[in-house]
């Protein structure tokens, strides 16, 4: 499957720093990187985003850095975004977008379930595994490899960048593309 701007929509899953902080940093830190950096694309091409925050009451709000470019974070405590029926229903209006790109906390966890269901409900679900991290890299792996292997796409976000520009003539490249060297 090609990634394409006008069907895409992202959707950062639980970038809370309660969450983060349990998260070696390397992979922490490549998963705020990446995901700010698809945030602020997904911004400047108009693509729908959306945040999600797991129990804030409890965990936090998402970081700062990135809900400047995420305009809705919908608070959630089912692990699957799909079965909170708020979220459903966000995704569901922008159903002419099936290709969600995930980011975000935990891999093995909520990632991992809300694409399963989304692909499961007909969606596209992408996982941008440079932009998702787990306490434990082995069962971030592991989970990737199940995505795989149930027919979910696994990207990483710089190709997710620039499949959604297609053309180093686009308008935007010149401004954009500085952020991925």
């Amino acid at each position: 499957m090609r990634i394409e701007a006008r069907q895409s929509l992202l959707l950062n899953i639980d970038m809370q720093d309660r969450l983060l902080s349990a998260i070696p940093e390397p992979a922490r830190n490549a998963a705020i990187q990446n995901s700010g950096r698809l945030l602020a694309a997904a911004a400047a091409l108009e693509i729908p985003r959306l945040a999600t925050a797991q129990y804030p009451q409890g965990l936090g709000p998402i970081r700062d850095d990135l809900r400047e470019n995420c305009p809705q974070t919908f608070a959630k405590t089912a692990f699957s975004c799909w079965r909170d029926a708020v979220i459903r229903d966000w995704l569901e209006s922008y159903n002419t977008h099936p290709q969600v790109m995930i980011t975000g906390v935990e891999t093995h966890i909520c990632v991992l379930q809300t694409a399963l269901d989304l692909h499961h409900a007909g969606w596209r679900p992408v996982v941008v595994a440079d932009a998702c991290a787990s306490r434990d890299s082995g069962k971030a792996e592991s989970a990737l490899s199940r995505l795989g292997q149930a027919g979910v796409t696994v990207a990483v976000a710089e190709s997710v960048f620039y499949e959604w520009i297609g053309d180093a003539a686009h308008p935007q490249f010149r401004s954009l593309a500085p952020a991925w060297r």
